[in-house]
């Protein structure tokens, strides 16, 4: 019997390193490169003003400094868990003869509007 109604193969990409596992430091590059935290062109990254020539060389830096790791870390949480919450919020309204309410994240409850449709 074959299952028809599973979704489609997915894949993931991830670097291991022997004796340490999924390594976190290049997980973080590589998503801090998506949501232009780091500036990368072609071979070099760009960090807080400081040239690094190719992913390793960040990488070690990112290892030694742990207090850049973290402020980095940090940014990238707040970079995607507001995009979450923007996608949310858009996805909540509804349109047609039903009532509206649009509140954005930092509003309160005197601030919310509700627009008639």
């Amino acid at each position: 019997m074959k299952n028809k109604l599973a979704p489609p193969f997915k894949t993931a990409e991830f670097e291991l390193e022997f004796g340490k596992g999924i390594c976190k430091e290049t997980e973080i590059i590589d998503l801090s490169v998506q949501h232009k935290l780091i500036l990368k062109a072609g071979a070099m990254y760009y960090y807080n003003e400081q040239n690094f020539r190719g992913k390793d060389a960040l990488k070690s830096f990112l290892a030694e400094n742990c207090s850049a790791l973290e402020e980095l870390e940090t940014k990238l949480r707040e970079k995607v868990l507001n995009v979450e919450t923007e996608q949310v919020q858009e996805s909540d309204v509804i349109k047609g003869d039903v009532t509206e309410e649009i509140t954005s994240v930092n509003s309160t409850v005197e601030e919310t509007a509700v627009v008639e449709a």
